[in-house]
């Protein structure tokens, strides 16, 4: 059966369908949004109002606590009494207190857990001053291990004192002379008193608020003002399901912005709850009077105080962007369906560009007649260039691939690195194995080569037997050709001495090669035929590479992996953290002068000294 092939116009078509209801879509969000900042305007306006009040007057009253723990932390810390005069601290204590009802009481702990200390009222006696030692009182021992660690002055936390039968808060201010710790000021403010003053002055007349500790405990509500919750030393504020209140208990911090907030300019968070069947609005957000993490005021009020249509927007909204999701989606699909192949074919087209066939693979047959085409059309290339790409070495391909490519390839003389491998007794290992065993070990021989050669720019020029020739600098200029082929030749080393450790651990004897390098002029370009060219090199630097492989042999010790011999014009290229151990002068064949060789091997140690022979060919 034959398959339909749909036309691009049509998906086209279909995808402009979709944009024109995202169109219509975006005009209903509009709309939406307009109505909905006329809706919400009392919300803002109601949540900043009320919250900035409720800040404020928490400031308010714990200002009293901040500023005599300051005032007598600078005064005594600037000398104007001594830490250790008792009478003296004592009357500096009482005064604190009579600034602020709030104040309860005031303590000096001293490094030796020496205590002064100032309570409003303590056993039916009005401002009374006490003095003794932290050890016996868990709370000021507890007031001053806190503070001793704080880097500076800030709130400690609730707490609960069995003496003066009150639940508070704590302000410590660490004392330091000389950067050395003297002491800890604790001051402790009254928590039902600090209720009391915030609902006198914000009222309630809006709704509830309350505020929350960093720890989820409750600082600020109705129940603590009126006597409700009375604390103890495990729990000195309650925690929400202790006051038994369902509006607080159906708050969650960690639950924000249910409320489309970013259609306005709110600086608060939202969030709404069905509390005993009465919808609700939560409007909340951080202050920061604590060093350590922020509290949490909160805001609650009845959401039909609103106005009826934050309801109704609500349908509207869903309604709105019921259609705009729709549209959005068809398009989606639409617009995927048909960009899908194009951004295959051309991620698989920039592989085939650089002839990386593993990440370019066959692209499959599309509906789309257009795509179908192209599909079969890159099908047919892809298999062309990768017959090309396996009989030309794989340096050359992007070059031949060039518009310049003829200028490339003219034969011409140029400094290139030759490099020479040979196996060491290849005769005896292909007499042993059989036809497909013997094309087997050389195609897994040549691929450890090749990738060492290929990861270095190298071009391998020919497969002669055993032996590999590669070359560097031609057909482009590569100007540290002579570093690229020993530190491919290195790397050869590298991949035998693991290969041959996997060989041992089988049973089979290790394959050990011999290299040469040579560095100079030779005439670089296609040479043959003209019905069968090759590009190659010709010329004495190819021939003396292949001697120094050959040299090989006389410094062999019949063990080591890999046999590196370099000439001197490769030696003199190499930066000198590449290993080089001389091997003397050596007469060359037909060259009229000795050469000066050097042999590379990070694995066995070279010989002091090798004899003076004729390099045969």
């Amino acid at each position: 059966m034959k398959h339909i092939r749909a036309p691009i116009a049509l998906v086209l078509a279909l995808m402009f369908a979709g944009l024109t209801a995202l169109t219509g879509g975006v005009i209903a969000t509009v709309l939406y949004t307009t109505a909905h900042r006329n809706t919400i305007g009392l919300m803002a306006e109601v949540g900043r109002t009320e919250l900035d009040s409720l800040r404020q007057s928490l400031q308010v009253e714990l200002a009293p606590a901040k500023a005599q723990s300051d005032f007598l932390s600078e005064y005594i810390e600037r000398g104007s009494v001594s830490l250790n005069d008792n009478k003296r601290i004592a009357d500096l204590l009482l005064g604190s207190l009579a600034s602020s009802r709030q104040l309860f009481g005031v303590a000096l702990i001293r490094a030796d857990l020496s205590t002064v200390a100032a309570a409003r009222s303590l056993n039916g006696k009005p401002y009374v001053t006490d003095q003794g030692s932290a050890l016996k009182n868990p709370l000021l021992l507890d007031a001053y291990r806190k503070g001793s660690a704080m880097p500076a002055a800030d709130w400690g936390g609730p707490v609960f004192s069995n003496e003066l039968k009150i639940n508070g808060l704590t302000r410590l201010t660490p004392l330091r002379k000389n950067g050395q710790l003297v002491g800890v000021i604790a001051t402790l403010i009254s928590v039902p008193e600090i209720n009391r003053q915030i609902v006198a002055r914000i009222g309630m007349n809006r709704g509830e608020a309350f505020v929350l500790l960093d720890d989820g405990s409750v600082l600020v509500h109705p129940a603590i003002y009126d006597g409700r919750y009375v604390g103890s030393t495990t729990r000195p504020l309650p925690l929400p399901p202790d006051l038994a209140d369902p509006v607080l208990s159906s708050f969650d911090p960690r639950k924000k912005s249910e409320l489309p907030r970013y259609l306005t300019d709110l600086d608060f968070s939202l969030q709404r709850a069905m509390v005993d069947g009465v919808d609700r609005v939560y409007l909340f957000q951080p202050v920061l009077l604590s060093g350590s993490q922020p509290w949490t005021m909160v805001l609650t009020m009845r959401a039909d105080e609103l106005g009826e249509q934050l309801t109704s927007l609500t349908i509207a909204a869903w309604s709105s962007f019921g259609v705009a999701v729709f549209a959005v989606l068809a398009a989606i699909l639409v617009g995927r369906k048909v960009s899908r192949p194009i951004q295959a074919f051309a991620i698989a087209a920039r592989h085939l560009n650089a002839l990386d066939f593993e990440h370019a693979p066959p692209i499959e047959r599309s509906r789309l007649r257009e795509f179908d085409m192209a599909a079969e059309a890159y099908n047919g290339m892809r298999a062309g260039l990768s017959w090309f790409a396996t009989y030309v070495p794989r340096s050359l391909v992007p070059v031949l691939m060039r518009p310049d490519s003829a200028e490339s390839f003219t034969s011409k003389e140029r400094e290139v690195t030759v490099l020479f491998t040979d196996i060491v007794g290849f005769t005896a290992i292909s007499q042993r194995l059989r036809a497909p065993a013997l094309a087997r070990f050389l195609n897994r021989h040549f691929g450890m080569l090749g990738a060492a050669i290929d990861a270095e720019g190298g071009t391998i020029d020919k497969y002669i037997g055993d032996s590999v020739m590669a070359f560097w600098g031609a057909p482009s200029a590569q100007a540290d050709h002579a570093e690229r082929a020993v530190r491919a030749a290195l790397a050869i080393g590298e991949r035998l001495k693991a290969d041959n450790a996997r060989r041992r651990r089988k049973g089979l004897n290790p394959v050990r090669v011999r290299i040469g390098i040579h560095s100079g002029l030779a005439l670089a370009g296609n040479i043959g035929a003209p019905g069968r060219i090759n590009y190659t090199l010709v010329g004495d630097t190819v021939n003396v590479a292949q001697r120094l492989e050959q040299y090989g042999k006389q410094i062999d010790d019949g063990s080591t992996d890999v046999i590196i011999v370099i000439s001197q014009a490769v030696a003199d290229r190499l930066p000198v953290e590449i290993p080089r151990q001389p091997l003397g002068l050596h007469a060359v064949m037909h060259r009229g002068e000795p050469v000066m060789l050097y042999r590379l091997d990070r694995f066995t140690p070279v010989p002091a000294e090798h004899p003076l022979k004729l390099l045969q060919g």
